[in-house]
């Protein structure tokens, strides 16, 4: 292989030299974003990604250390009509070398890319609205989960076992009074939903490990599990970033359905207890506590609008990026310009963004007049329909001056960076 850190350019060199990736290195298929389609290039030992436009994953792809420079344009030639003089090469060359994504890379500069990575996510997890605390070595044990519980994720055991979840899902809704009323029967309810609590948090663990387990399953690494808050709730996370850089759609929507998958398969022993257990007293009404819990948080996260498990099952099935930022994005330019303002997206981009934004605004659009009405009508009973009002356009407004101090925030911190 010939190195390629400082290369002349010139016709020789173009037939003689023949850089290749490093084998830690993937390149992304194409996704969507805005009126573009991105590539993401994923660094398995150092963690740090990239974003590449679709010219630049070709050719990477392409850097084999087999085949010549000359060769590789050549069919760069035929794919996109243009060549690739000497320049443009030592330029891409020059970039992916700086990175350590083609070889050779020596060990202090991927420890410093590595550091660099590291540095990049703490900083992308600190914001007023989002925080990110990693635990400590938890991602790395993902590896060892997986050696034990990985083949929970071959088709022929993940399909049953999704479908008697769904349908254990499907009879807790349609029997809620009845648990719900097991629990207000328990001797002591108090410690029924401290103990369901703990449970439930306990299976919210081992959902952000289905995440890891099953990135890990498909080629990749999960960076960090750990808790987070996100305005305005607290809760576990696994980053498993590598999901994009997977080549196959249904290995990308099975990492993001891992989570979900868990707590189909937690509500099984929670319905053997609620079927086969005591018929009345404090375990049915654990049992029944445990089910609808467990029900809500899986359909929760089902939920497309809401950056859990079924917004990024989306977005995978629909080779997107930022989905949501994108439509809402894509809606504001036609809202200001009309359609001049959107004519250079694709078709398919317009029906994706403008579906999505019409999902998106019909499911939170209802459950903000939903979430209002309730809450006025608690307020109008404690203080006075007079009250409520002035409580409720209160809390509007504190809420909108969060929203515009994070949003500047975030801002002033890209600039300075």
């Amino acid at each position: 292989m010939t190195s390629v850190s400082h290369p002349s350019p010139t016709a020789d060199w173009l037939h003689q030299a023949r850089p290749k990736i490093r084998d830690a290195v993937y390149v992304g298929p194409a996704l969507m974003k805005g009126d573009a389609r991105v590539h993401v290039v994923g660094d398995r030992e150092t963690q740090a990604y990239l974003r590449v436009g679709p010219r630049e994953a070709f050719l990477m792809r392409h850097l084999d250390g087999r085949r010549s420079l000359a060769d590789i344009g050549a069919v760069y030639a035929e794919q996109f009509g243009k060549r690739l003089a000497a320049e443009h090469w030592q330029q891409l060359l020059g970039m992916l070398y700086e990175r350590g994504l083609i070889e050779p890379a020596t060990g202090d500069q991927l420890d410093a890319i590595r550091e660099r990575a590291a540095e990049a996510r703490h900083q992308s997890g600190r914001s007023p609205l989002l925080w990110r605390m990693p635990a400590r070595g938890l991602a790395g044990r993902v590896p060892a989960v997986a050696r034990r519980t990985s083949w929970l994720l071959h088709p022929g055991v993940a399909v049953p076992l999704t479908l008697l979840g769904i349908a254990i899902a499907v009879f807790t809704a349609l029997n809620w009074s009845s648990m719900y009323d097991a629990l207000a029967a328990s001797p002591t309810r108090w410690s029924v939903s401290v103990v369901a609590f703990v449970v439930i948090w306990l299976v919210l663990a081992c959902h952000e490990f289905g995440h890891g387990v099953a990135c890990y399953r498909y080629g990749g690494r999960p960076t960090e599990i750990g808790i987070m808050w996100r305005f305005p709730l607290i809760a576990l996370y696994c980053k498993a970033d590598d999901a994009v850089t997977f080549r196959r759609r249904s290995h990308r929507v099975a990492t993001a359905f891992a989570g979900v998958y868990v707590n189909l398969i937690a509500l099984v022993p929670f319905a053997a207890l609620w079927w086969l257990g005591p018929q009345s007293g404090w375990w049915h009404g654990l049992a029944g506590a445990l089910l609808l819990i467990g029900t809500v948080a899986t359909a929760a996260n089902l939920v497309p609008v809401f950056r859990l498990d079924g917004y990024h099952m989306l977005e995978h099935a629909l080779s997107a990026m930022n989905l949501q930022g994108e439509a809402f994005r894509f809606v504001g330019a036609f809202l200001r310009r009309g359609p001049a303002g959107v004519s250079t997206y694709p078709s398919r981009a317009r029906v994706i963004y403008v579906g999505y934004a019409a999902l998106a605004i019909g499911i939170i659009g209802t459950a903000l007049v939903f979430l209002v009405r309730l809450w006025y009508q608690t307020l109008a009973d404690l203080v006075g329909a007079t009250g409520a009002v002035a409580i409720l356009v209160g809390e509007a407004i504190l809420v909108a001056l969060l929203i515009a101090w994070a949003i500047r925030w975030q801002q002033r911190r890209k600039q300075a960076a």
